[in-house]
């Protein structure tokens, strides 16, 4: 076999083994929870997060929970980007108290891709501003 034949091959294998890797790294679906530090600021409270669980389906709905001193929710929509490193985009539709909020975020997830990081939510909810900012614990 020819020494150019043998790169052609390698090559190819190469780029075979990190499309696969890539594909085996789009999230489809997701069922996590992590305990953390964070807030949920209206302008008026401020709470303390102490952890979250996030349900993204497949069919793009999207269910999060905050636990603080009472327990908070929100509904939405995902979808996820090219790379994991710009993380998922999360559009609320719903929740967060009185059931209107509207508003956007990003989930980050830790390399394995099955863990929280952080989430950031910035939200109107009748006539409040609410901001979510949680962190994972390391």
């Amino acid at each position: 076999m020819s020494r150019r034949y043998s790169i052609l091959i390698c090559s190819v294998l190469i780029v075979l083994a990190m499309s696969t890797i890539a594909n085996a790294q789009k999230i489809e679906s997701l069922n996590t929870t992590a305990k953390g530090k964070g807030t949920i600021s209206t302008g008026v409270d401020k709470l303390k997060i102490y952890s979250v669980m996030v349900v993204l389906k497949e069919n793009g709905d999207a269910e999060f929970t905050f636990y603080c001193d009472l327990q908070l929710s929100a509904k939405g929509r995902w979808t996820a980007n090219e790379s994991a490193e710009q993380g998922i985009n999360i559009e609320i539709t719903g929740g967060v108290v009185s059931g209107n909020a509207s508003g956007s975020g990003k989930l980050l997830l830790r390399p394995d891709g099955k863990s929280i990081d952080k989430l950031n939510i910035e939200a109107k909810s009748g006539s409040r501003t609410v901001s979510i900012k949680f962190a994972a614990d390391k």
